[in-house]
């Protein structure tokens, strides 16, 4: 009797471990058992405010019956777990042997504590050893802000800059990149026509070139910001819209011994234009032919009406300037491959031959070559590509 006796009191002992009630709930539960182990996050960590909502796990309580167990999580700002934050009871264990529970977002730039507690018949046991996590500073990119093309802009080059205004960032951000889209949908379904990542630029804008033409038509466009050290970005900016036309953007011109008349008032729209190479002729019909003022050429007297210009293509930049000299109501002037080349002395197009086949622009005005002698009205055409 008294060896029975024994081992049941040595039985007893070895199960006290496993539970060890707190001093405010005296009960006994229906079996041992143990705090659970922190499984993870891994203490000390570091957490990008974006990788929240964060999850923490823990293996389950080894217990010494099949009673149910239920878990507590606790997370604090202090390791007394004064200053509690996140409190969940309830906690369901997981048949897996390790139970988890994803906890609330929690303001950035604070360091944290957790631990868990089993719950068996109502009685909580010892904590999970603590656990701490660092979550660093929120991080806030707006939206960049497009600056151009916008508003339905004509935009005629194939490959026309895009610029934006850099994001406002809130937070210690890291290098921002910019997701550039552009497409012929307003709600960007379907692949876009070009697309691109970019490093923000220098000072206050970024300025983006597609790689690849744009088609003719109205088309959108969208930038975001991005920051992956933080894994925060922007909402995608509210879409531009521009109408990519095939023509030549005169503002891109560079013009040879000629003025700029971009800003000239558009007063005629060419009816005709065409190269004849077997007649070695380009004529150009326009609205204001014969209508436009004459003045004295040279000593000639009142026999100039203007000229017809030429734009060239060369290496991605179009030239332009005042070719040749045409009468009042004259279209059709003789040219051959050397088109132009008693007008310019210097530059690109002083060089220029074009090639069968190649395209280039043309215009009219009152006179501008050898500007400003012979000036009248200074009023122009339209600009129209034809082929050589």
């Amino acid at each position: 009797m008294k060896a029975r006796a024994k081992a049941r009191i040595l039985f007893v002992l070895a199960l006290t471990p496993f539970w060890a009630c707190q001093v405010e709930n005296p009960a006994q539960p229906s079996v041992s058992f143990v705090a659970p182990q922190a499984e993870g996050p891994a203490d000390g960590t570091l957490h990008r405010f974006n990788d929240q909502p964060l999850t923490l796990k823990i293996v389950n309580a080894v217990k010494t019956g099949g009673a149910t167990v239920t878990y507590i999580v606790e997370v604090a700002r202090d390791s007394q777990f004064q200053d509690k934050v996140y409190v969940r009871a309830d906690v369901t264990e997981s048949p897996s042997g390790v139970t988890e529970v994803q906890i609330d977002v929690l303001p950035g730039n604070t360091t944290y504590f957790w631990r868990w507690l089993a719950v068996v018949d109502g009685v909580t046991g010892q904590p999970s050893v603590v656990q701490s996590f660092f979550v660093r500073p929120q991080v806030i990119i707006n939206a960049p802000v497009l600056s151009s093309p916008t508003g339905g802009d004509s935009v005629f080059t194939a490959r026309p800059n895009f610029v934006i205004q850099n994001s406002v960032t809130t937070g210690p951000v890291g290098a921002i990149l910019y997701d550039f889209e552009v497409s012929d949908s307003s709600s960007f379904s379907g692949d876009p026509l070009a697309s691109a990542t970019i490093g923000q630029g220098g000072g206050s804008t970024t300025t983006w070139t597609p790689s690849v033409d744009l088609p003719e038509g109205t088309l959108f466009w969208r930038v975001r910001g991005r920051d992956p050290s933080n894994d925060a970005e922007s909402p995608f900016s509210a879409a531009g819209t521009f109408e990519r036309e095939f023509g030549i953007d005169l503002a891109q011109v560079v013009y040879t011994q000629s003025p700029d008349i971009t800003n000239w008032p558009e007063t005629a729209k060419i009816t005709s234009a065409v190269h004849d190479a077997g007649a070695g002729t380009l004529c150009i019909t326009h609205t204001k032919l014969g209508i436009w003022p004459v003045t004295d050429f040279f000593d000639a007297g009142p026999i100039l009406e203007g000229n017809q210009w030429i734009f060239a293509n060369i290496n991605g930049t179009w030239h332009g300037g005042a070719s040749e000299w045409y009468r009042p109501s004259q279209a059709c002037k003789a040219v051959d491959e050397n088109i132009g080349h008693d007008s310019f002395t210097v530059g690109p197009l002083s060089a220029w031959r074009p090639s069968p086949g190649e395209v280039f622009g043309v215009a009219a005005t009152t006179p501008a070559r050898l500007y400003p002698s012979f000036a009248t009205l200074d009023q122009r055409s339209d600009v129209v590509l034809i082929v050589w």
